[in-house]
């Protein structure tokens, strides 16, 4: 009987897994129910799919406490809104895991302390910081940030990078520093953490309010 493969793709998912959803034991069954996240694709009235879930993946998800590979149903009808994990092997690292990382994502940032108000006066030339503290499963996951900033002050609507404005410094740290004496007073910011396999998280925007 064949093996399961350490690496997160269809060819290394055993024929035989099909059957334990009542599928025909060929390979193009084993493909469509590898990865698979839309609704009724593979059988009708449910979201099913087969996951390799590496060491990474499984810490920083709650759902999932083991390496190796799964069976992810996703409940309809009377069980809507309820999702069951099928362990099929565990075991040696999943690698190679890139498709699956809506679902089982590498990483998970959580923003702690979020972006706050903050005044400056233009004619001390004053400067004010804006921060936002994050945590990330598993803590070895490098977290980056990137700041946005209303180009038109207390436009809601459009935001674009603090990169390439000399009014800003730090917009790709934890802290950005905002200079009073060129923006305008209501001038919005926030920011977006990101990690590698890990779902983009937004902050709340901040103003910035300028005194004279």
């Amino acid at each position: 009987m064949s093996q399961w493969g350490n690496i997160d793709r269809a060819n290394n998912s055993v024929l035989w897994g099909t059957a334990l959803v009542k599928k025909p034991v060929t390979t193009t069954e084993r493909d469509r129910l590898y990865g698979n996240t839309t609704a009724n694709a593979y059988i009708s009235g449910q979201t099913i799919g087969q996951f390799g879930v590496s060491p990474s993946e499984a810490s920083a998800t709650a759902a999932v406490t083991h390496a190796g590979w799964v069976l992810r149903t996703v409940g309809s009808g009377g069980r809507a809104g309820r999702i069951q994990y099928e362990t099929l092997v565990a075991g040696g690292s999943i690698v190679g895991d890139g498709s699956d990382d809506p679902v089982f994502p590498d990483a998970k940032i959580t923003i702690t302390a979020q972006p706050s108000n903050a005044t400056a006066n233009s004619s001390a030339k004053q400067s004010v910081t804006f921060n936002v503290t994050t945590s990330v499963a598993p803590t070895t996951a490098t977290v980056g940030y990137q700041w946005f900033y209303t180009a038109q002050a207390g436009n809601t609507q459009t935001y674009t990078v603090v990169t390439g404005n000399t009014a800003f410094s730090g917009g790709n740290t934890k802290t950005l520093t905002a200079n009073s004496t060129t923006l305008a007073s209501n001038t919005l910011v926030y920011v977006v953490a990101f990690s590698e396999g890990a779902a983009n998280v937004q902050s709340t925007a901040a103003k910035l309010t300028v005194t004279t």
